[in-house]
């Protein structure tokens, strides 16, 4: 792959490029085809999932985001001069820069907090707001799902021991259901059905309000909110979904199964979990 990085190279000097532009340049090319050449592939049989791995590969060193952003970037420069000149059919590198957050919250519930959550939610007086709150922190705390996701799942969402989370049209992905998430989510379903409410036999969403056929995630966060006053520390609908994902590592599931699990769009959100460890 040498005659690539000669022929890059003098694309580049005739560009007018920086010295230390073009060092840069071919310092990053090279690394990329040298890990081509160790996939055994070369650069004509190069697809977007190559650079998928390899842009997962840095992250798996520790690379900083900012620092492999830089490498895409410089690499989609490669890409755009190899696409002119026939090697490949498209430029890869275009659109694979991670999506940096702005911020981070690193908030979970420790083991002892989420007891008391729970046992809070245990406590409640209404037959109604104890099954549902009980069934609602449920999937939160052990399935991870987005506010919005509680929100608009639906009573044939529970398919056997899975929890199924549709994104528009298609299956995004299946959470595999606890005992204890399971056991909540029945005895919600059978005291919803139990009332006998047109208004719930007419919905086909999971969650519903004493007035509406569907929980709006501002209801969910009321509901959240309401048990952090009472028990005198933060509770966020983040925050359950933060401990879900830290679960995850504590069990030992890998980076991609945390993405996979949790829906995370890029997997360097899953990989944030990971720096707490102790």
């Amino acid at each position: 792959m040498e005659h690539f990085l000669r022929n890059y190279e003098a694309y580049l000097r005739q560009q007018q490029k920086e010295e230390k532009t073009i060092r840069m340049y071919l310092h990053e090319t090279g690394h990329f085809l040298l890990y081509l050449k160790k996939q055994q592939k070369s650069l004509r049989q190069l697809e977007k999932s190559d650079l998928l791995q390899y842009r997962d590969e840095l992250l798996r060193k520790e690379m900083k985001v900012s620092t492999i952003n830089k490498s895409i970037s410089t690499l989609s420069s490669f890409f755009r001069w190899a696409c002119q000149n026939g090697y490949i059919r498209e430029n890869f590198a275009s659109q694979l820069r991670f999506h940096q957050e702005q911020s981070f919250s690193a908030n979970w519930l420790s083991k002892e907090q989420e007891q008391l959550l729970l046992k809070a939610a245990a406590k409640e007086r209404n037959p109604f707001k104890k099954a549902r709150n009980e069934a609602l922190l449920a999937v939160m705390l052990y399935a991870g799902l987005r506010i919005e996701e509680v929100s608009k799942l639906h009573t044939y969402s529970i398919k056997n021991d899975y929890l199924l989370i549709v994104n528009q049209v298609n299956i995004s992905r299946e959470i595999p259901l606890c005992s204890k998430a399971k056991e909540k989510i029945q005895a919600w379903m059978k005291v919803r059905k139990r009332l006998k409410k047109k208004m719930y036999l007419e919905s086909t969403y999971l969650f519903v309000t004493e007035r509406s056929g569907q929980m709006q995630p501002r209801a969910i966060q009321y509901v959240v909110k309401a048990y952090s006053k009472r028990l005198g520390f933060l509770v966020t609908c983040q925050m359950l979904r933060n401990t879900f994902c830290r679960r995850l590592v504590e069990n030992g599931k890998t980076p991609e199964e945390v993405q996979m699990l949790a829906g995370h769009k890029s997997i360097s959100t899953s990989y944030k979990y990971f720096d707490f460890r102790g």
